[in-house]
């Protein structure tokens, strides 16, 4: 059995907000010693829309098809905000820990994913293959213990570009497919 690969859109999170994320998991660490498995400071993320798993790589139709979706886009930069660590999943048993965003500061994310779902679709995915649901996180770590549910201050950074990778699972490795940059449609009032 070879490398399962899976597909999805994301927004990479910058170095210095990664960095602050890795200083929450060490405090989770130290609060709550039980094994647990945090994800890769250049690993962490938040996942758009999920586009499937495959056996041993990806078919060229799909890629084909997701690629032609950044040209799709028209969309510009923003700033998203993440305010609540909580846990995922049974509330006694070992699950994810992630952040949350809530209100305000997630609906710019929410308005890219919509973009995003009908660029897709534009594109010639099928309708079928896209997950309705959507609630925005980045996951911190993926088995600890529950830790409930923490506000903290709102981790914000301006998101200005998106990305097509193929998580080539069990690796620990994100391979960039294509970057899809937001564009600023004001015209400089300099130049």
């Amino acid at each position: 059995m070879g490398t399962r690969h899976d597909l999805y859109v994301m927004l990479h999170l910058p170095e210095d907000v990664a960095q602050v994320i890795v200083h929450l998991q060490r405090q989770l660490k130290a609060t709550h010693p039980s094994p647990s498995k945090p994800m890769d400071p250049d690993r962490l993320h938040a996942t758009l829309v999920p586009l499937g798993s495959y056996e041993q790589r990806i078919p060229l139709d799909v890629l084909r098809v997701a690629q032609k979706t950044g040209s799709l886009l028209d969309e510009m930069p923003f700033r998203v905000s993440f305010d609540t660590l909580q846990s995922r999943g049974p509330q006694r048993e070992f699950g994810t820990v992630e952040l949350a965003g809530h209100g305000s500061g997630v609906q710019p994310l929410r308005r890219l994913r919509r973009q995003l779902v009908e660029a897709l679709r534009q594109a010639g995915w099928p309708p079928a293959w896209i997950r309705h649901s959507y609630y925005p996180h980045i996951t911190v770590d993926y088995r600890h213990e529950p830790v409930g549910v923490r506000r903290i201050q709102p981790l914000t950074w301006e998101v200005t570009e998106v990305q097509l990778i193929d998580s080539h699972y069990g690796e620990g490795r994100h391979e960039v497919l294509a970057r899809w940059p937001l564009q600023d449609r004001q015209p400089s009032l300099f130049d």
